[in-house]
């Protein structure tokens, strides 16, 4: 080829290329404008697919996958002075003269719980719950114990509330000086404790010394439990037991306090497992459905005293509370504390009292325009009630800050 006649412009014919297609041509070329169409229809099938996926993604993770938290949020509160829907009395007392007419109100309180064995959380409840106020949001197992069903937390739950009704009673009326009889039995003996062999199931567990010493009467649990304290593990004490209706001593060596990691702690223990059988001298019902648990023993026992009360302890106060309750008229903890206290303020409360041991999780929680006084047994809320009902709000025992080490 004379590549001088390319450059020169000679007149060497150069072959042209024709963009559109000749005359008489059957079939046309492809019009460059087809190729993208189709690429961006098979790019927006694409999207819709992705869009599709996404959505129903998004709806099993928001409303039908169930994540394993339970979320709790403020419960009803419920006045025992007060009257169920058929106006039957939430509390009511027969054979004593009652005073049933009160201006004042003793509220229990509850919490409300979603999650859990035989109930869902879905990420719509959880998304609701972040952004709703005096919600706490917590694992699972850290609220149930695994492998129960709801049917088991339903009936421990009943059991619960049957429990603190029980104590509530027999602590309301030894405060008024009924006499109420409290007898404790052997329940289990744990294995290979020194009290096997020894003591049976149903024996009545009356009294407890050291040898040679005045036994000491077994009223309450918390009695055995001091007396314990100045026992140290593997010295003997003799027990006044009632054996199938016929009274004996028997003696017997305690077992020591086992701590963590294989320490021993102040005193000792019986190894034993103890149930209580509680006589009281009146007809007391409970007229409240649909609610367990033990922790309003304490407002129960106030409603009881109450009733009793020619002088209303209350006066014209809306007092809410809550409480567990023992025999020995000890106040203990419960969980959810700031949910009721929200509960409490929502339904008209000014005052709330709280069990001493709550105090941590009380402080900086307490709604605006509630006091929140701290009890430690049933004796302080008596009084608390009665500090109440007499303008003495300054005299009201407080949850206080941590101290600062």
């Amino acid at each position: 080829m004379n590549t001088d006649a390319l450059n020169k412009g000679t007149d060497t014919p150069v072959p042209e290329v024709s963009l559109t297609p000749e005359s008489g041509t059957d079939t046309p070329p492809e019009s460059p404008a087809d190729a993208p169409t189709r690429t961006r229809s098979r790019w927006s099938l694409s999207r819709w697919v992705l869009s599709f996926a996404l959505i129903v993604l998004g709806v099993y993770f928001l409303f039908i996958y169930s994540y394993p938290v339970v979320i709790n949020y403020p419960g009803p509160t419920f006045d025992v002075l007060g009257k169920d829907s058929k106006q039957t009395p939430l509390i009511e007392v027969k054979g004593a003269k009652t005073y049933p007419d009160n201006n004042g109100q003793l509220r229990m309180t509850t919490v409300s719980s979603l999650g859990g064995p035989g109930s869902m959380v879905s990420g719509w409840d959880l998304i609701v719950a972040v952004f709703s106020p005096n919600t706490t949001i917590l694992p699972e197992d850290m609220v149930y114990p695994r492998n129960v069903s709801s049917k088991d937390i339903k009936k421990l739950g009943v059991q619960q509330m049957d429990q603190s009704q029980l104590s509530a009673e027999a602590v309301a009326l030894e405060t008024l000086g009924y006499d109420v009889n409290i007898t404790w039995s052997v329940a289990e003996i744990a294995k290979g404790s020194p009290a096997a062999g020894i003591l049976r199931k149903k024996d009545v567990v009356q009294t407890i010394s050291r040898p040679g010493q005045t036994p000491v009467s077994v009223h309450t649990v918390e009695d055995l439990r001091k007396f314990l304290k100045g026992v140290p593990g593997g010295d003997t004490v003799e027990l006044g037991i009632i054996r199938n209706g016929a009274a004996q001593t028997v003696s017997m060596k305690t077992a020591p306090v086992k701590l963590a990691k294989g320490k021993t702690g102040k005193g000792s223990q019986l190894s034993i497992y103890l149930a209580s059988d509680v006589d009281v001298p009146l007809d007391i019902t409970f007229h409240l459905k649909d609610v367990g648990g033990p922790s309003a023993g304490t407002m129960f026992a106030l409603g009881i005293v109450e009733q009793l009360t020619p002088e209303h302890l209350t006066g014209k106060s809306v007092i809410a509370g809550t409480g567990t309750i023992d025999l020995a008229g000890k106040v203990g903890p419960i969980s959810g504390i700031e949910q009721k206290m929200a509960g409490a303020k929502a339904d008209g409360a000014k005052f709330f009292l709280a069990p001493a041991e709550n105090c941590n999780e009380v402080v900086g929680n307490i709604p605006k325009g509630l006091r929140v006084a701290k009890i430690a047994t049933f004796s302080e809320a008596l009084d608390t009630v009665q500090k109440i009902r007499d303008g003495k709000i300054s005299d009201l025992p407080q949850c206080a800050l941590p101290t600062q080490k």
